[in-house]
């Protein structure tokens, strides 16, 4: 029997994707230190990052696991100096999808 709430393992799932998805936007961003495919970065991006964002959604499997990785995202971005539009956007964006996941359950 499977229980709803959150435990130590989702968690850490959720702090280890998180991770990843950072560390890979990072890796492509460096990209933009070459002229020539920074207007690729914007095509490069999605895909590349999407690797790790559909590996972290086979690993869910409880309401507020992608929630929690929007609002880590988003205290992150607000940390490195971005303003709160990103902040917000990323926590809507987040409880959006998870609403959506939800449904599709």
């Amino acid at each position: 029997m499977q229980s709803n709430k959150l435990n130590a393992k989702d968690l850490i799932n959720v702090g280890i994707y998180t991770a990843i998805y950072l560390v890979v936007f990072f890796m492509i961003g460096m990209l933009n230190a070459i002229p020539v495919l920074y207007p690729l970065t914007y095509f490069i991006a999605p895909v590349v990052t999407g690797i790790p964002f559909m590996l972290f959604l086979t690993k869910v499997d409880k309401f507020g696991m992608v929630s929690i990785m929007g609002v880590i995202l988003a205290v992150f971005w607000y940390l490195m100096g971005y303003t709160y539009i990103p902040t917000i956007t990323y926590i809507l964006a987040g409880v959006l999808s998870d609403l959506v996941f939800g449904f599709g359950k």
